[in-house]
Parts: C-alpha cells; sequence; structure tokens
C-alpha cells in the first residue's frame, strides 16, 4: 500500500495543478498568485529530492519530482507573461537564495548524509510557509481570479497521503512529518479564505 500511495499522490498533484495552470494559460497571468509560493515549492521540492533519491528513498521522491517541475513552469509562465527584467532579477535572487544551503554539499570535510539530513529541514521550513505568503496576499488583494479552489484542496488530499506513507515507513523522517501536518493546516486556511473571498459578493 505504501509504495501504491506516492503514485496516487503524484497523480493528485498533477490533477491539482492542472486547473490553476489552465487558468494562467487562458489569462496570460499570473496575478492574484504569490509566486514566493512557487519559488518556496520549487527549492523545497529539489530539497527533499535530493534527500530522498541519495537514501534510495525513490518512491517517496516521485511526488516531489511533480510538485517541483509544475512549481517550475507556473514560474516560467510568470518570466513569459508578466515580469519584467527588475521582476526576472528578483526571480532569479530568490531562487539563487533559496538553493544557497545546497553549497554546504561542496565541502568535502562534511558528511554528505549529515548534510543532506540537515537540507531537509530547510526544506520543512520552506514546506512549512510557503502557502502564508500566498494567503497574506489574498487577504491583501482579495484578489482570486487566477486561483484555483481545487488546487489548494487536491494539494491538501495529497498531504494525506504524504503522510501516511511516511508514517509506514521503517524510518520516519520527523521533517518530512512536520512538512505534511503544515502542508494540510496551510492548504485548509488558504482554502478557506479563497471561499470567504468568492462568497462575499453575494453576502453584500
Amino acid at each position: 500500500m505504501a509504495h501504491y500511495l506516492p503514485i496516487l499522490s503524484s497523480f493528485i498533484l498533477v490533477f491539482s495543478f492542472l486547473p490553476l495552470l489552465n487558468k494562467i494559460r487562458k489569462n496570460r497571468s499570473v496575478s492574484g498568485l504569490s509566486l514566493l509560493m512557487m519559488t518556496f515549492g520549487l527549492a523545497q521540492s529539489l530539497y527533499f529530492i535530493t534527500y530522498n533519491m541519495y537514501f534510495e528513498r525513490y518512491y517517496i521522491a516521485l511526488p516531489f519530482i511533480v510538485t517541483g517541475a509544475l512549481s517550475g513552469l507556473i514560474l516560467y509562465f510568470f518570466s513569459r507573461y508578466n515580469a519584467a527584467k527588475r521582476e526576472r532579477v528578483q526571480l532569479i535572487t530568490m531562487l539563487g537564495f533559496s538553493l544557497l544551503p545546497f553549497s554546504l554539499l561542496l565541502n568535502s570535510s562534511l558528511d554528505t548524509a549529515t548534510v543532506l539530513s540537515a537540507l531537509t529541514y530547510v526544506g520543512l521550513v520552506m514546506s512549512s510557509v510557503r502557502v502564508m505568503p500566498q494567503t497574506y496576499k489574498t487577504l491583501r488583494t482579495g484578489n482570486v481570479s487566477n486561483l484555483s479552489a481545487r488546487y489548494f484542496s487536491l494539494q491538501f488530499i495529497a498531504g494525506i497521503c504524504g503522510l501516511v506513507v511516511e508514517l509506514t515507513t521503517a524510518a520516519p523522517s520527523t521533517a518530512h512529518l512536520l512538512m505534511f501536518i503544515m502542508l494540510l493546516l496551510t492548504n485548509a486556511v488558504q482554502f478557506g479564505c479563497m471561499q470567504y473571498y468568492r462568497m462575499r459578493p453575494a453576502m453584500a
């Protein structure tokens, strides 16, 4: 069962991104979407992919590969549709800063396994706060035009799958467990915010 859940989670993640990507492509805009959320999504995926591939947890790495690739695609749409030269530089700077801890792997005096285990906690922090910039932007602007409720609800379901898989492994990672718990909480809050702003005109 634990071997099939990551595959199921990967399909859920793909389907969560499809309505979001469709809106962005159709509107040719990422307005309302937090690019910091997507930047952290790409960065934290790379941290967890590296960790799981090194420790040969290949099937657990699969959902992170999907998430990282699709987050990167949204950042590409941003650079194509919305970004001026200054904003592209800011995006590259954000990505570079997010991935800077990888430079620790260049230090031959440090044990690779220990460094990668520490880097998963960097990924944990990014994953824990990833949706928060989106919630802040939604609360500040009330703009949900390019957001998809299915994205956040399906991300929630994928998080449940990931949590179950991690709990059934022989040596569960504390960083992974906390990440999935925070993923569930932050996506639930963001989904609630979106529903509020979509219902508010009818309530007025």
